[in-house]
């Protein structure tokens, strides 16, 4: 029966390798079987996941075209369709979706100057040296231009994120690369629609490609964000429901991108990004926090998926291109790719190192040049870069090079600037300072070891059997505790010496603490999800000027975006119409929206200011002084937030009665929606009678 079993094995991969969908199938499960392997690889080797993943990819396609048994892995392979309407949405969606809006739109000047004006600079440079040094011509590498200065932040976010690099840093790379991934596709299409009807470059081409430029740019801003608005509703009436919330947002994710580049022929990627920003608003504004938890669970899976392929797919579709075979056969390829890596270098230069100290000129808020630095060398190469090089027709004229310097880029910039990155982040001073890490470990340490005391005085009134055996751990943990409180002793020793890192040890610990209090008081239904984003934004900015070292804080003195955009409004209506009943509902509102904001900064500052009290005794001269000064400054918050509270009162008292009241409210809500969940987990009610009884603390 054996022979005859091996044979039945036989003929299932015979006719599996004739079947095209099953061989994707398993070529599917095979690569996401090595992605499995490799997270858990790559993370004990503390090496970047994605980059990791091209070089897994490449170990895979050189196997598959020497070794029999990994031939079935031939069948998959990147092309200008998979990567766009397959890759491209969840990863753009994702980002978007998580993105802060807020700190986007503070930070968009320098964004939309990198994406559009910049990314238009970085083409002409690297068309125009590359069509005196290359054989490629002058329409030729402009369009490599346009889609080789497409930068994917995939894999330095994830290491911002490790790094616990400043916010505001990962905001302008990531917003920057959503932003320019569509100026280069439609830089690309505009230069290759010149190109095929052979078309010169004048003003006439260049006037109708900027016009075409900001209609697809504005139209994808309009009908994403219009997509998204609609879809809110469908996530409404599904916002007690996970899966269904999945189902919405992915339909939302690809119908967009489908709808808008297909039919209606504007900028997919900024539609995807307008929908995304759109819809996370909505969920960190009405969706309840577990649901928000499980949407953003839903999409970093998705992008993980679409990451754990696409960069496998890099690896292999660069092993199986001529690249490597070309390379150990003529110098001139070689060359060719050198003088192009090091002009995509060069042009990037230009374009951070130049036009960003230009904007800090005129503009308040400053972009500094260690960010600068990191922008420049963090400027990655990826997915859409070889979308576009792969959608070039085959008869296109001097293609299969242009494929190969686009993987040739793209394979450095990921082995090269993507491995070294976080070093200069280190370098620079970008992570969070060691100071911050040492605090937090040595605190802990006393406070673990000093419970594990407590327990084991417990255990030994219970168990007196084991006395032995107890007394034996209550003496080896005793040393623990000694030992970590002489860390500790020995670290504030330390800092006392060093009182700028000390100033900034304690500011950052206060933000923290405001952060896990505004967490708190929304749970107890004291603010609502508004309030909290905002909060979360000022925290987060502050958070970062610490970082960067200014420890003035001079932008303590925060005001939310859309109550500046609310004022601008109201002004002009106020030209036209001063008594309209409309204005004064939106200036109520406002002032509503205002004294949330400055109750909750109020009782915060208060309960930060008692934290840092008890950290008065712990510390010589330098820690009283640095903390007294911390204390002065979130007095004079509090000072502000109360003064700011009693002149909305006595101007609009009626509102902020009644927003006390709805408050109270709230707070009986959330007690009494406690209370039911205790009794459902004791099991004195069914999950059914507990989800009848649970009421919404807010309104909708």
């Amino acid at each position: 029966m054996a022979p005859r079993l091996n044979l039945d094995v036989f003929q299932v991969m015979v006719c599996v390798m004739d079947n095209l969908l099953l061989t994707i199938e398993i070529d599917i499960l095979i690569l996401l079987l090595v992605a499995c392997f490799a997270a858990i690889a790559l993370k004990r080797l503390q090496f970047p996941y994605t980059i990791g993943l091209v070089v897994v990819g490449l170990i895979l396609g050189w196997l598959s075209l020497h070794v029999e048994a990994f031939a079935i892995l031939q069948t998959l392979s990147l092309s200008h369709d998979l990567i766009l309407f397959v890759f491209v949405p969840p990863l753009i969606f994702d980002s978007a979706l998580n993105l802060d809006g807020r700190l986007l739109f503070r930070n968009l000047r320098p964004i939309l100057l990198l994406a559009a004006p910049g990314l238009l600079i970085s083409t002409a440079i690297v068309g125009g040296i590359l069509s005196y040094s290359t054989p490629l011509t002058l329409s030729q590498s402009l369009l490599f231009g346009s889609l080789i200065s497409a930068t994917d932040p995939v894999a330095v976010i994830a290491l911002f994120k490790e790094l616990g690099a400043p916010k505001k840093l990962a905001v302008l790379v990531e917003g920057e690369s959503l932003f320019n991934d569509a100026t280069a596709i439609v830089v690309f299409n505009i230069i290759l629609a010149s190109s095929a009807a052979e078309m010169e470059f004048g003003m006439t081409s260049l006037g109708q490609g900027f016009m075409q430029f900001i209609v697809s740019f504005i139209g994808g801003i309009l009908i994403g964000g219009a997509i998204g608005y609609l879809a809110r509703y469908l996530m409404a009436l599904a916002e007690d429901n996970a899966l269904v919330l999945f189902t919405v947002t992915a339909v939302l994710a690809y119908g967009v991108f489908l709808f808008v580049e297909e039919v209606v022929q504007v900028s997919g990627v900024i539609a995807l990004v307008s929908a995304g920003l759109t819809a996370g608003w909505y969920m960190s504004n009405r969706l309840r926090p577990e649901f928000q938890d499980a949407l953003g669970e839903f999409w970093e899976y998705s992008a993980f998926l679409a990451n754990s392929l696409i960069f496998l797919l890099v690896g292999l579709t660069i092993s199986e291109s001529p690249l490597f075979a070309q390379v150990s056969e003529t110098v001139s390829l070689l060359a060719t790719l050198s003088i192009t890596i090091l002009t995509v270098l060069l042009a990037r230069a230009v374009v951070v190192l130049g036009l960003i100290p230009l904007l800090n000129l005129i503009s308040a808020t400053q972009i500094e040049r260690r960010y600068q630095l990191i922008s420049f060398w963090g400027g990655l190469r990826g997915a859409v870069c070889l979308a576009l090089a792969l959608s070039l027709e085959a008869d296109f004229l001097n293609r299969d090079l242009i494929v190969v310097l686009t993987l040739g880029v793209v394979l450095f910039t990921l082995l090269v600037p993507g491995t070294t990155v976080g070093r200069l982040i280190r370098m620079l001073k970008l992570d969070r300072p060691a100071l911050i890490d040492q605090w937090g470990q040595n605190m802990a340490q006393v406070a673990v070891k000093r419970n594990v005391m407590e327990q084991i005085e417990l255990v030994k009134g219970l168990q007196p059997q084991f006395q032995a055996v107890v007394d034996g751990f209550q003496q080896r943990y005793q040393q623990e505790v000694t030992n970590a409180e002489q860390d500790l002793i020995r670290f504030k020793e330390q800092v006392d010496q060093h009182p700028e890192n000390l100033q900034s040890l304690m500011l950052l610990t206060a933000l923290s603490v405001e952060q896990k209090s505004y967490r708190t008081l929304y749970g107890q239904g004291l603010m609502s999800e508004s309030v909290l984003d905002q909060l979360n934004a000022r925290t987060a900015m502050l958070q970062d000027a610490v970082l960067g070292g200014d420890l003035a804080l001079e932008q303590f003195k925060f005001i939310p975006l859309e109550n500046r955009w609310s004022r601008y409004l109201q002004a002009l209506v106020k030209q036209v119409t001063p008594n309209s009943p409309w204005l004064r509902h939106q200036q109520s509102q406002m002032a509503i929206a205002r004294y949330d904001y400055w109750a909750i900064l109020a009782r915060v500052s208060d309960l930060v200011s008692s934290k840092l009290k008890a950290f008065q005794d712990q510390g010589g001269a330098s820690f009283i002084e640095v903390i007294q000064s911390c204390l002065d400054l979130y007095a004079q918050e509090q000072a502000e937030a109360e003064k700011e509270i009693s002149k909305i009162a006595e101007t609009f008292p009626e509102s902020v009665m009644s927003r006390q009241i709805e408050v109270s409210d709230r707070i009986a809500r959330t007690f009494q929606n406690a209370a039911v969940e205790k009794l459902a987990a004791e099991g004195a009610i069914s999950d059914t009678m507990a989800a009848q009884l649970l009421q919404p603390v807010f309104s909708r």
